[in-house]
């Protein structure tokens, strides 16, 4: 339960008063009434030695009427109720006198019309002290009574007192808590109550200046705040206005990017395309020639069948007929193999639709191998490499985005040339280029690797490589997109993963990770 500050005020006044009326109640008087009966017992103690030491001396000197008038010593006390004069009796008993006990008889008392008991104690209405005496005539003692009339009448007073003190102290709190309530507790929840609302969003709150004190300085440090915020607010508002129309231009502009970006990858596609078309020209080259002599030579065996028909050998015509589908069939092999190439061709330029498809990696890893080498050797007729595969007969079709992977294969096939290349130029001599192209299956993953014993890539480039526009090549020579395009589509596209490994003069190996999927 959250108890608020008015209330906190009321309590800690209420517990003050509860507290300085208990002692002004209770304590104080306790302790005046404590001190006065003691008084009083230690003044009529004194009085009765008193009585008793007169008694003592009149009976040395047997002088009775002293007596008398020691008794009397305190006959002028308003509070006297008896003065009694006691003499002391042993009483033996047993043979041989050794327990005895003290008997008190009352000699005589003043006023005579009083009748005291020699047992009697004090109580609340009358306070009796005994003062013994000894002479070597007798021994008694004083016994002196005293009323409490003026000790019940003072207790009063003080009561009286108290009462009127807490009266005042209970009527001082109330101002002080009034006072406390309406200077600071008012103020203070109504300072709270306006930070809460600006807490909520209303700025509008202001509080009067009406104190000139700490809380005065408090409240017109709040409605500055509120003026702070109020601005901060507005100039938050302009701020966010202003932002907008920046974020509407920069998506604006991120779409341009993403359209910039998409044409450029278009445009690397093309590129590689291009660098293709002489491996693709010199690839279908072999499947038309063989197209085009078994065409001629079908139509030179059909001349002849129709001459063996119009003389009727049939046995002949049966076999130049069975050379014919022979060719046929041979025109058909090399028709596809030409037609394959073109739909590689026609996919690799077509933008990818995304969509997995199973696919022999072998044969896409090793047309695209051939194609590339042939490329590279109708732009330069000198460059011969040696070129290496190694292909895992056991693995079936794998789940991939087919146009996707081959230009990831092909734009590192293309790339490890290039680097063997360079590197035979420099070394014309007793250099071997070579570019070994593997694939195999590996905890359930599908590695594939390019490798080349090139010039190798720079340690301080190494982790620049995959990034877009970053490129080796002189200038005109490549884009810098092969290879961050690459990245992304085994990254992004088929959650798998790729990395490189160099020495520097050694050469590089390319090493792509998917993971194999059912």
């Amino acid at each position: 339960m959250t108890i608020n500050l008015k209330t906190k005020i009321w309590l800690a006044i209420c517990s003050i008063v509860f507290i300085f009326s208990f002692f002004t109640l209770y304590y104080f008087p306790l302790q005046q009434e404590n001190l006065l009966v003691s008084n009083s017992n230690n003044e009529i103690q004194n009085l009765s030695n008193t009585v008793a030491l007169g008694v003592r001396i009149a009976i040395k000197e047997q002088n009775f009427e002293g007596v008398q008038t020691a008794m009397e010593f305190v006959k002028d006390d308003p509070r006297l109720q008896f003065v009694s004069m006691l003499l002391y009796d042993t009483i033996w008993s047993g043979a041989d006198h050794k327990d005895f006990k003290l008997k008190k008889n009352v000699f005589r008392t003043f006023p005579e019309n009083e009748h005291a008991n020699p047992d009697m104690v004090s109580n609340d209405s009358v306070i009796i002290k005994e003062s013994p005496f000894t002479t070597n005539t007798i021994s008694g003692a004083i016994l002196l009574g005293f009323n409490t009339h003026e000790i019940v009448k003072s207790k009063a007073e003080i009561t009286k007192t108290s009462l009127v003190v807490s009266a005042i102290v209970l009527l001082i709190g109330i101002l002080i808590g009034y006072f406390l309530a309406r200077n600071i507790s008012v103020p203070v929840l109504a300072l709270s109550k306006a930070a809460v609302k600006v807490g909520e969003g209303d700025l509008n709150q202001k509080l009067k200046e009406i104190h000139h004190d700490e809380i005065g300085q408090l409240t017109k440090a709040f409605n500055k705040m509120v003026d702070a915020l109020s601005k901060a607010r507005e100039d938050l508002k302009e701020k966010n206005i202003a932002l907008i129309e920046s974020n509407n231009t920069l998506n604006k502009t991120l779409v341009e990017l993403k359209d910039t970006h998409a044409q450029l990858l278009q445009s690397e596609k093309m590129a590689s395309l291009g660098e293709l078309t002489a491996g693709i020209a010199h690839e279908i080259q072999n499947p038309l020639n063989f197209v085009n002599n078994f065409s001629e030579v079908n139509a030179e065996l059909i001349a002849e069948m129709n001459i063996e028909i119009d003389k009727g050998n049939m046995d002949e015509v049966k076999a130049i007929a069975g050379d014919i589908l022979q060719n046929e069939q041979k025109i058909i092999t090399h028709g596809k193999r030409a037609d394959s190439i073109v739909k590689g061709m026609l996919q690799h330029s077509r933008t990818s639709t995304g969509i997995k498809e199973p696919v022999d990696i072998n044969t896409l890893a090793d047309e695209y191998f051939r194609l590339a080498y042939h490329g590279l050797r109708a732009k330069d007729k000198l460059f011969n490499a040696t070129m290496k595969s190694d292909y895992d007969q056991s693995l079936e079709k794998v789940n991939m985005i087919p146009q996707d992977i081959g230009r990831v294969i092909l734009n590192l096939i293309t790339n490890a040339f290039y680097a063997v290349s360079q590197k035979k130029k420099s070394h014309p001599s007793g250099y071997d280029p070579t570019v070994s192209v593997s694939t195999k299956k590996q905890d359930n993953h599908l590695i594939i690797i390019v490798k080349d014993n090139g010039e190798g890539i720079p340690q301080k480039i190494m982790d620049k490589i995959f990034q877009p526009f970053f490129t080796t090549k002189p200038t005109g020579q490549g884009t810098g997109l092969g290879l961050s395009m690459s990245y992304d589509i085994v990254i992004k596209g088929h959650s798998g993963d790729m990395k490189v490994e160099s020495k520097e003069g050694e050469g590089a190996e390319f090493i792509i990770s998917l993971p194999l999927t059912t």
